[in-house]
């Protein structure tokens, strides 16, 4: 499956200042740039230093440089992971002044918010073009699925561009087939950002895999696992800090709760893999496919619930946000200056009982905001009437 992204390429090809494109690694900014921006010339920059063109020959730095001075005036430019070429290079780059068109591509985020700052040589010469993953709705658009609640699972796996090729298997399968995969790409983010995937990183991600979503939360598992010399959250914000830059976790305001925060996985492979590996161990020995789905059952509703959470605040242009209130939680609280104006529950399986209804009113009734709803995969599904609106999460995707 392809799948363009015709804003991320409109913004390369109207730019009239060179381009930086940059973000996570494999999300796709290779792909977007050779296929759907206009170039002419593209070059790799290789871990070790050396540059390779679009036809993998080498080309030494100073030939190099040289043909960017000849070239830039009349041909656009593609320089792949040019960080890795250092600071002379950023100083040649200052040097040229912006001239011609130039696009570059980073996959290092802690160096690419670096090159934004001030003091940087190529500070006002760029458009910035984060690239994050997939918007699911780019995704649903392209799905031939008619079971409502596995097309909404589906475009939201395929937010990460490595299930695009096997989409069309079942979630199961598909993180059995990436199994391995998945451990060497965040190992790969870690390596790339040059720092190492460290036991408490590592930790973290788990921890917020398995729900423990809050600071306080995560740093007592920490604890309680010898990481922590005490059971402090301070100890762990910059962690925390590093991997929302990173572009692995996403912190989500908790109304009702002052500056208190919680923590969710953006990607939805990453949050899968390492919840079935905490929960059954399944890096280190061989799963089938039926315990997998049996995984996929568990965690998918919590996946679903953020993902679901997320494209509605982006819609509605709202904070994204879960409540607190009388120590009951409320699945979806967006924020309109620090006020609720939208809440939902999202009851996520196949089956859902009376008592699921009447829970879902109960968190509800204890907020005011201007719309409140029940969100489920299938209504008519649904056997028990209800005060609130109910709404199937395919239409968030469709609308």
């Amino acid at each position: 499956m392809i799948i363009e992204r015709k804003k991320e390429a409109e913004k390369i090809d109207k730019s009239k200042k060179w381009i930086f494109v940059y973000g996570r690694r494999k999300t796709g900014k290779t792909f977007l740039v050779k296929n759907f921006a206009k170039y002419d010339e593209y070059y790799f920059v290789k871990r070790n230093k050396s540059i390779i063109d679009q036809n993998n020959r080498s080309v030494e730095i100073k030939v190099f440089e040289e043909i960017l001075r000849r070239e830039l005036k009349k041909k656009i430019i593609v320089i792949d992971e040019f960080h890795r070429l250092g600071d002379d290079f950023l100083d040649f780059l200052h040097f040229l002044n912006g001239k011609g068109k130039l696009i570059l591509i980073s996959s290092t985020l802690w160096l690419s918010k670096k090159l934004l700052k001030n003091k940087s040589p190529i500070l006002g010469l760029v458009t910035e073009i984060p690239i994050g993953l997939i918007d699911p709705l780019l995704i649903f658009k392209k799905l031939k699925i008619q079971n409502k609640k596995e097309i909404v699972e589906k475009a939201i796996i395929g937010k990460e561009p490595i299930t695009l090729d096997i989409i069309n298997k079942k979630i199961g399968e598909i993180i059995i087939d990436l199994k391995t995969t998945i451990p060497a790409l965040i190992g790969e983010i870690f390596e790339e950002e040059e720092k190492e995937l460290s036991a408490i990183y590592e930790a973290i991600l788990r921890a917020i895999a398995i729900g423990k979503k809050i600071s306080s939360e995560i740093s007592s598992l920490l604890f309680s696992k010898g990481l922590l010399k005490k059971d402090d959250p301070s100890i762990i914000q910059q962690y925390l800090l590093n991997l929302v830059n990173f572009g692995l976790i996403k912190k989500i305001k908790i109304f009702g709760k002052k500056k208190r925060f919680i923590y969710e996985h953006i990607s939805p492979l990453f949050w899968i893999y390492f919840y079935a590996d905490e929960k059954y161990n399944i890096s280190e020995r061989k799963i089938n496919e039926n315990e997998m789905e049996k995984i996929i059952v568990e965690i998918m509703p919590r996946i679903v619930e953020s993902n679901l959470r997320e494209i509605m605040a982006e819609k509605y242009g709202l904070i994204e946000g879960i409540g607190t209130i009388n120590g009951r939680e409320i699945d979806v609280c967006l924020l309109k200056f620090k006020r609720p104006f939208i809440a939902a529950e999202i009851k996520w399986k196949k089956n859902i009982s009376k008592g699921d209804i009447k829970k879902a009113e109960e968190n509800l009734d204890l907020i005011d905001c201007k719309e409140k709803f029940i969100i489920v995969p299938d209504k008519k599904k649904v056997k028990y009437k209800t005060k609130y609106k109910i709404i199937e999460g395919i239409e968030i995707l469709k609308n």
